[in-house]
Parts: structure tokens; sequence; C-alpha cells
């Protein structure tokens, strides 16, 4: 799938990397292997304590919202004329961008904590149990809200960080800025490539 945004009307579970086969990535593979095993019933489980002081700071440091990914993709729609949108909007799986008005919800997923198709992120090595299973609930849940989102008539598009990098982004812009403008019934700001001033 290269490095295009993805409308989440296309399932996931083709997305994956080749390396054990159509479809299934490492995630998925290690899913299937431990699937056999007892895992934890669906309750909220404890998260395993960190294994060194980095590891603690850098778990602390995750943001909820305003991430720097998602700053980034706000300071691109802003430039390209197309404001207007609400944060965090109270439906399904609460938007990160959304124009409730025109039913349009933009998601901006990091790679590690969503699972990116286009990464080929391997698992934690250790507490791998833990991370099967949130892993695994993470990408349910971005599932469910997407189609509940879908089943209410909004039009869902996701952009992973990956794609808003230096070396990708102005290609994730070209494709998603003209269909977001198309579907807010906006004219892109004259000459814009969504670039920030």
């Amino acid at each position: 799938m290269g490095n295009e945004v993805r409308n989440r009307g296309e399932r996931a579970g083709s997305a994956g990397c080749e390396a054990a086969g159509p479809g299934v990535g490492p995630f998925q593979a290690r899913m299937e292997l431990l699937a056999g095993r007892a895992l934890p019933a669906p309750a909220r489980m404890a998260a395993p304590p960190a294994t060194n002081e980095n590891v603690r700071k850098s778990m602390r440091g995750n943001k909820r919202a305003d991430t720097r990914p998602e700053l980034v993709m706000r300071a691109r729609l802003r430039a390209a004329g197309l404001s207007g949108y609400r944060l965090q909007w109270k439906v399904p799986g609460h938007p990160d961008v959304a124009w409730p008005g025109k039913k349009v919800a933009l998601f901006v997923n990091g790679c590690f904590w969503h699972r990116c198709p286009h990464c080929n992120l391997s698992l934690p090595k250790s507490n791998v149990e833990y991370w099967v299973v949130k892993f695994a609930r993470n990408v349910e849940r971005d599932e469910q809200s997407r189609a509940a989102l879908e089943a209410l008539g909004w039009k869902v598009h996701v952009v992973w960080e990956c794609q808003l990098k230096k070396k990708t982004i102005d290609a994730t812009m070209a494709k998603l800025l003209p269909a977001l403008a198309e579907e807010l019934g906006k004219e892109l700001a004259a000459g814009s490539d969504g670039r920030p001033g």
C-alpha cells in the first residue's frame, strides 16, 4: 500500500507485511501463536512495571491529545484553508479532527499504539502477552469506532504518524487535502499544498 492515505473503509487485515504470508504480519502471527494460551479476560489489565527508568519516562511522556503528528496535521489543514474543525469530537472514537456539520472525521494514529500497517513494527520483547492483548484491543477499538461512525453516515480518514514524516508528508497531503476539500465543499487555499506559510 505504500504511504498512501487509507480511507478506513478498507479492511486492515490485508494491509500487513507479507513476511508470514499474504496479510499476516509479525503482530498477527504472534497473536495467532499466543491465541492457544490462556490470555487475560477482556477486563482492563494493569500495565506491567517499566523495565527501566528510560522506559518509564518514555511511557509517561505519551500524550492522549495534541501530539506532534496531530499538530503537524492541523497546521497543514489550516494552511490549506480547511479550518472550522473540532478536536476530539464526542462521537465514537473521538476523532482527532472532525467537521461535525459535514460528518467528516480524521484520525491521526500513532504507529506504535495503533499498529501501523506500513511500519512492520515488532512487539516489545518483555511482557509479550500483555502487549498482544493491548494492541489487539486498540486495533479492535479503532475498527469498531470506524464502523460506528460510518454507520452514522460519517466519512472517515486515517493518517498514520509515519505518513507525516518529512519524506512522506507532501505525498500524503497531496492525496488527503483534495479529498477533504471535496467532502467539505470547500476550496483549497490558492496554490496550497497544505504547507504552513
